[in-house]
């Protein structure tokens, strides 16, 4: 771990947790902003610099950069606040999904940096809320997923969800699919900006941070912003409160473990409050933490994770363990063609064909420049490590 990466671990736990800290007087921090940035912190770990510490020319860089989060999250909350309005009138319920849910836990919400708006509609609203959204001006965005259709315009982009992205297959996914039976019955209408919105109860907001987490972190892997997520949330609960809420349900779908690391992780290098639950091998944390930089949010630092993910697993749906590297890449592979082509789901002899007609596209555009080039030895080499670490956490293996 850099000096950067300790000094923004510290700016952190004193933001979100009230730690004290003592910063170097000779601290890089123009390499501690780049850091934040890469982890998606900068305006939390901004707050938590004290007055007077910068030069001019540095604080300048802070500023704006922190100024920029500040704004884009503006907009954003404003596009949860108009969804609400929408789904209000037209009668449909729904929840926010991570966005505006995560940031209701932070001390000051404004601060947790924004992407888009994630929000689940029921099955047969679907119908009625497509309608209201394109009469708002918004268009689908002609692209297939699993879990959601992105609908956009200037300004604004919205993921209506039908599925909670990262739910396992078979047995897990079941188990997640009736635990979130209740989610809109138990959903709370809660302050969001200038306005309001239909957020989850704490159970099914820690089910879809962790579902989220797992999904993204087996993927292109996850920043500082997905365990600050996950912090101030459990955070928030007593240790009773956690254990009565997740305990049983976490050990029956097999992500008891990952709370676990998770919540260790966020005590040792967050400051997070002590948790007597939270128990785990103690180097779990230390490898996680050093994923977590190493990568950063959405494998911002480590453009090769998005090829990783192909030996690792299928992100998160299925845990890890179950097949090796190779048996992974060709199930990856052809879950690539199968989502580029619909005809070889139904005929698996057009396999073959998807993978070279995809494989050779890919090798073209690296050698056109179009993509970066692929160090084969990098990929397989960091894969296995990540490999290594999310098989210690046990994901989907129920206890």
């Amino acid at each position: 771990m850099t000096e950067a990466q300790k000094i923004l671990l510290e700016l952190l736990a004193k933001e979100l947790f009230g730690k004290q800290i003592t910063l170097p007087a000779d601290a890089d921090w123009k390499q501690v902003l780049q850091e934040a940035q890469n982890q998606a912190v900068i305006q939390i770990a901004s707050n938590a610099i004290p007055k007077g510490l910068l030069d001019q020319e540095t604080a300048g860089l802070w500023s704006a950069k922190a100024s920029s989060v500040i704004a884009n999250n503006i907009r954003v909350v404003h596009n949860h606040e108009l969804l609400h309005q929408w789904m209000s009138e037209g009668h449909i319920p729904y929840v926010i999904l991570k966005g505006c849910s995560s940031a209701h836990y932070y001390p000051v919400p404004i601060n947790r940096a924004m992407g888009d708006v994630d929000f689940l509609v029921p099955d047969e609203y679907l119908e009625q809320a497509e309608k209201i959204l394109e009469e708002q001006g918004l268009t689908p965005w002609d692209e297939e997923h699993i879990s959601h259709i992105v609908y956009r315009k200037k300004g604004m982009h919205l993921e209506m969800h039908f599925n909670v992205a990262g739910t396992p297959e078979g047995k897990a996914g079941d188990l997640v699919r009736e635990y979130m039976k209740d989610v809109f019955e138990k959903a709370q209408l809660e302050p969001v900006g200038s306005g309001r919105a239909y957020l989850p109860s704490p159970f099914h907001h820690g089910l879809i941070i962790l579902l989220h987490t797992c999904h993204h972190m087996t993927g292109e892997g996850v920043g500082l912003r997905h365990l600050c997520d996950w912090a101030v949330f459990e955070n928030s609960l007593s240790d009773a409160e956690f254990r009565n809420l997740f305990e049983e349900k976490l050990k029956a779908l097999g992500l008891w473990k990952f709370a676990q690391i998770l919540t260790r992780t966020s005590i040792r290098y967050l400051g997070a409050e002590e948790r007597t639950w939270a128990v785990c091998d103690e180097e779990v944390p230390e490898e996680l933490m050093e994923d977590i930089l190493t990568g950063g949010n959405f494998g911002r630092k480590d453009k090769s994770r998005s090829t990783q993910t192909m030996l690792i697993s299928d992100r998160g749906k299925n845990g890890l363990g179950r097949t090796g590297m190779v048996s992974q890449f060709t199930k990856a592979a052809n879950g690539i063609v199968c989502q580029h082509w619909p005809a070889a789901r139904k005929n698996k002899l057009l396999l073959p064909a998807g993978w070279v007609y995809f494989g050779g596209r890919r090798i073209i555009r690296e050698m056109t420049g179009k993509r970066n080039k692929t160090n084969i030895k990098h990929v397989v080499d960091s894969a296995s490590e990540r490999r290594s670490l999310y098989m210690k956490m046990h994901l989907y293996e129920a206890e």
